[in-house]
């Protein structure tokens, strides 16, 4: 199994022919006035895949699927909420694919599970501090176009948690850092992806998770400032430090433009 990053949470995994995307969303070109257009250095990577699964349905997760995959033959599979979203604009009904939380999917050699995930409930000062941003004159329009899309695009609490695997190695990958309090994760996959967005002070947090899922080691994505004002960059530097004297977790944030072979994941 390799794996590859392209900002956010959007990621290509595959293993030999077999090619799945999750999330997959290139960014935004605030130059243009068409932000469900996904930049073509992200697209002609994305297009590669049969299947996408979808984590849940906020508009950095789906927003560019139609643009991407309208012409092309890769079954969408998302829940109840991203399914509708997907259909209210124009996508062809017969590739997407309803996937609820206990479900398996097999592509190919890699089988995919869902389990039920939960979203990063914002802290207050982390809303005060963005909003903040929002006040300033140049990320006025910007940021009001990225609330419109946050509306036109929910998740409604639907918010999946999967584990890929492949001749026995396990990866996990998260949509956003949180967990559902009752769902039983497997624990110990060879590596875990972890979004390390959505806390104004996330180490201790993050650490919670990881030492609930107990993997061997952990990847950070989602840490990039991929449409400010409503996100910024965030420093991995703490997470990483503890997962590693704590727990002897090897933990970096992963690189956008790299391909992870599984023996890599040793870190």
């Amino acid at each position: 199994m390799k794996l590859e990053w392209f900002g956010t949470a959007a990621l290509l995994v595959w293993e030999g022919d077999t090619v799945i995307a999750f999330d997959p969303f290139g960014g935004i070109d605030w130059r243009s006035t068409q932000p469900e257009t996904c930049p073509d250095d992200c697209a002609e990577y994305f297009i590669k895949a049969s299947d996408v699964f979808v984590t849940h349905g906020h508009f950095d997760h789906i927003l560019q699927i139609p643009a991407v995959y309208q012409s092309a033959n890769a079954k969408i599979h998302a829940t109840q909420t991203p399914c509708d979203t997907l259909r209210r604009n124009g996508f062809p009904e017969d590739r997407i694919e309803k996937i609820a939380p206990g479900q398996n999917c097999t592509v190919g050699n890699l089988s995919v599970t869902a389990y039920q995930g939960r979203h990063c409930e914002f802290d207050k000062a982390l809303v005060l501090k963005t909003a903040l941003r929002y006040l300033k004159p140049v990320n006025l329009h910007r940021g009001l176009r990225l609330l419109w899309l946050n509306r036109r695009y929910p998740e409604n609490g639907e918010i999946l948690f999967y584990e890929v695997s492949c001749r026995k190695r396990k990866l996990q990958i998260m949509g956003s850092m949180g967990l559902d309090p009752n769902e039983a994760y497997p624990t110990g996959a060879d590596l875990l992806i972890l979004p390390y967005q959505g806390k104004s002070d996330p180490v201790n947090y993050a650490a919670s998770l990881v030492e609930r899922l107990k993997p061997k080691a952990v990847l950070l994505d989602h840490y990039d400032d991929s449409f400010p004002p409503m996100t910024a960059q965030v420093d991995t530097s703490g997470i990483e430090a503890l997962l590693k004297e704590k727990y002897n977790i090897p933990c970096r944030a992963i690189k956008q433009g790299i391909a992870y072979e599984m023996e890599e994941w040793t870190l």
